[in-house]
């Protein structure tokens, strides 16, 4: 991904792979685009895999060390 400032440009290459992850950026050439992308991709995991998506963020929040959001943490 190049950035300068809002704007963002994604190579062929790129743009593949996250079509493979179900992100179309394609059309995509800012950070709002983007940000707009991915919001999108999250409410369809929201909708049709929560599961999924639960698993994605725990996973993510134990990478990067932040916590979940009090919704999507677990009572054990």
């Amino acid at each position: 991904m190049l950035r300068l400032g809002a704007q963002v440009r994604f190579t062929d290459a790129e743009i593949a792979q996250a079509r493979q992850l179900g992100l179309d950026l394609s059309g995509v050439n800012t950070v709002e685009g983007y940000s707009r992308e991915v919001v999108r991709l999250v409410r369809l995991l929201e909708r049709n895999c929560p599961d999924l998506l639960e698993t994605l963020a725990t996973a993510l929040s134990e990478r990067t060390g932040r916590p979940l959001p009090a919704k999507l943490r677990r009572v054990r």
